[in-house]
């Protein structure tokens, strides 16, 4: 693909609200330690009354966090644990790296799991846990409870990921199936003080939601989960040992998860220290240090891709139009895609090609600006994947549906598929940044070049 100067202007915005949005950078800026104790926003822990520390770091940008951590809290660490995706993992001075699987669990997810809990069940009350979190902690450190198991919690992932499931629902339904979710790990921690960081990549930052809420009281209850599936039509078709579970905590005979004023968690901490509104922010920034206009969503994007292509298209005729010169429109949020019904289950997926919504979105927006040279489109998830391969995301403008054209690429066919990861890389359209050491959900940039911009260049 040859880019034009507006889809090489959103590449670098892309890369320096990346750089922005550093997990290090983020805990860096939140935890520290000064005048003897362990400072996390309000929160202040005498270091001289915390007898051990333990770490355990979980999520795509979990070894850019840990890394990130005071030498003085380091000094008194016990055991330091880093779980991270497959390809993601880099040494880190005093931890113990552990890969999960993502976006669905394996079986080394579970073993992480099981290792983690032994460990921190394993502090006292003078010893401190910190929980280190960030996006794609709910599949990597999995450990459901036995009626259940891993292979029918590896099925409802599959399910609730091509139901276009939102990532706070599904993990809603998960943290009342496991045995770590949903404040369970802090509760293994009790007696010992828990401090968790995290660095969400959720719409509004609810911590119950980032990670699945492994250290903080879970205000949804067995009926909210089953609502959940129903909601996405797919509670008839879950495995029955999923469904038996929920229906019998709805019936109050299995225990809730923790709730908000369970004692259990009265020893418990937990603060955001970064996420989508710092990636907002930073490609604001970049976009105006490049001469761009800016206009930025008022509230993050969610629900269904198909229905966001119409919108944007609208948006950008409305900016052309008001001859303003070249701006852009950034937008972060996590927007879903619902694989079809034919493309489902086992046999389904045969068929299925690969991608991610990201890379969807961009194929989208190719088609529905096709032939206008003043226009470009960006989509891309800031943990440097896009549903189960290793592109961030999608770059196109006007002129990408006419280079796929000459390169023999059949978009519709791709988008019938969900094939869009073929697709761009035919034409050199995809985005590749490998591990970002971040994760603050998927980033939007719609940029035009405004009637008075293109007469400027004539």
């Amino acid at each position: 693909m040859v880019r034009s100067q507006l889809a090489q202007d959103l590449v670098d915005i892309f890369q320096e609200a990346l750089d922005a949005s550093h997990a290090g950078k983020a805990v860096e800026s939140r935890l520290q330690v000064s005048s003897g104790a362990i400072r996390a926003g309000r929160r202040a822990i005498a270091l001289d009354r915390v007898e051990r520390v333990g770490i355990v770091a979980v999520g795509k940008a979990a070894p850019a966090m840990a890394e990130a951590v005071p030498d003085a809290i380091k000094d008194k660490m016990t055991f330091g644990v880093i779980v991270t995706k497959k390809g993601y993992e880099r040494p880190v001075d005093g931890f113990e790296i552990r890969e999960g699987g993502h976006p669905v669990p394996d079986r080394s997810s579970l073993r992480a799991a099981d290792e983690v809990v032994e460990l921190v069940s394993e502090l006292g009350e003078e010893d401190l846990l910190l929980v280190l979190i960030s996006g794609g902690a709910s599949a990597l450190l999995t450990s459901p409870v036995p009626a259940v198991g891993l292979n029918d919690t590896i099925t409802l992932t599959e399910m609730m990921l091509e139901s276009g499931m939102d990532i706070a629902s599904m993990n809603m339904v998960r943290s009342h199936l496991s045995r770590v979710k949903g404040g369970r790990l802090a509760v293994s921690a009790a007696p010992a003080s828990v401090l968790t960081l995290a660095l969400s990549d959720v719409v509004g930052d609810k911590l119950p939601a980032i990670g699945g809420g492994p250290t903080v009281a879970d205000p949804s209850r067995y009926r909210d989960a089953i609502a959940a599936l129903k909601k996405a039509q797919i509670l008839d078709a879950v495995p029955e040992s999923v469904r038996e579970y929920l229906e019998a905590g709805n019936r109050g005979e299995i225990p809730e998860s923790p709730k908000p004023g369970d004692p259990r968690l009265s020893r418990a901490f937990a603060a955001v220290v970064g996420g989508p509104k710092t990636l907002l922010r930073a490609a604001a920034r970049s976009a105006r240090a490049k001469g761009l206009r800016v206009r930025c969503a008022t509230k993050p994007i969610e629900g269904p891709i198909v229905d966001l292509v119409e919108k944007y298209m609208a948006r950008a005729g409305s900016m052309v139009r008001s001859g303003t010169g070249r701006e852009v429109f950034v937008a972060v949020g996590e927007p879903t895609v619902e694989i079809a019904h034919e493309l489902r289950g086992q046999k389904g997926r045969e068929k299925l090609g690969k991608g991610g919504r990201s890379q969807h979105m961009a194929l989208l927006m190719a088609q529905a600006m096709a032939g206008d040279e003043h226009m470009a489109f960006l989509s891309a998830g800031t943990d440097g994947t896009d549903g189960l391969t290793e592109a961030a995301g999608g770059i196109v403008d006007g002129n990408t549906m006419k280079e796929a054209e000459a390169a023999e690429v059949d978009i519709a066919d791709a988008l019938a598929r969900f094939d869009s990861n073929t697709a761009l890389g035919k034409i050199g359209a995809r985005l590749e940044t490998g591990p970002t050491d971040t994760n603050v959900t998927d980033l939007h940039l719609l940029a035009v070049e405004g009637k008075t911009a293109a007469r400027r260049k004539k």
